[in-house]
């Protein structure tokens, strides 16, 4: 892989990382994800007039994704709620390709001795996170992370499928963020009113920078696996997890042990070598 595509997918690594950063940050999670989805959607109508249009076959697609999405930033709230960043955003990152590859196992397709491999460091650095004390990184906040990775496992199946179908993948990614903009906000907006509209005047200009980092995270990365196998490219991609750490430690002042530490190196070097495999 060209060392400028490395570099562009480390990036995009670490804007994936950074606006998940952001909607823990915020006081109010929920608001925090309208708002990731609204600067997303803003950021893809800016290229709209450039777009392709998408063939009729994938707009089902499209819509079996917002439909997930749409969940997915409501799981991503609430696992926020009840942990640590370092904890869930690992979890989630890292069962989604273990669910997709159980599903795929489960529907006929062979895994290799590489890819159970990577499975099994994947379930010995999830169970080290489980494991640890407290409420905060018990086995009872594993469940809201995992519901999350389950719903993570839905979009990528649909968007892959999704974006075959419609021939043009960077025309489809732009089209998914357009189409999240409204369920979510329509869905806060109808329960809290004018308390999210209060709370985005203080918050839209971060809330709306993190949607277009998730914009640019997403962008890059469908770039690159024009450059480079997708398989390498979502294997670094990973790095994310690494990245996610750091920034909680920096900037969320989360507490890092060295248990968390190596579970967190164990989920990523399950990813890399199931992505590779």
């Amino acid at each position: 892989m060209p060392a400028y595509v490395v570099a562009a997918v480390l990036f995009a690594a670490f804007l994936h990382a950074l606006w998940n950063i952001i909607v823990k940050g915020g006081d109010n999670k929920l608001y925090e994800t309208g708002l990731n989805a609204l600067g997303g959607g803003l950021g893809a109508l800016c290229v709209l007039p450039f777009l392709s249009p998408l063939p009729i076959a994938a707009w089902t697609y499209l819509a079996v994704s917002a439909f997930c999405h749409f969940f997915y930033y409501i799981c991503v709230a609430e696992a926020y709620k009840k942990t640590d960043l370092s904890f869930s955003y690992t979890v989630m990152r890292g069962c989604a390709p273990l669910l997709t590859s159980l599903v795929m196992l489960f529907l006929g397709t062979d895994m290799s001795l590489a890819a159970w491999g990577g499975v099994g460091l994947l379930c010995c650095g999830i169970l080290c996170l489980a494991g640890g004390r407290g409420s905060r990184t018990g086995g009872r906040a594993l469940f809201p992370a995992l519901r999350t990775s389950v719903v993570i496992m839905g979009y990528t199946i649909f968007d892959g499928l999704g974006a075959r179908q419609a021939g043009d993948a960077v025309s489809y990614a732009c089209w998914i963020f357009i189409c999240n903009i409204v369920p979510l906000n329509a869905f806060i907006l109808w329960h809290y009113g004018m308390h999210y509209l209060r709370y985005a005047r203080g918050r839209a200009r971060m809330g709306i920078f993190g949607g277009l980092a998730g914009l640019g995270s997403y962008g890059i990365a469908i770039w690159a696996m024009t450059q480079a196998p997708i398989a390498m490219v979502a294997a670094l991609r990973e790095t994310s997890v690494i990245f996610g750490m750091l920034l909680a430690v920096l900037l969320l002042g989360e507490s890092f042990s060295p248990r968390r530490t190596l579970a967190v190196l164990l989920v990523v070097g399950g990813v890399i070598i199931l992505r590779l495999a």
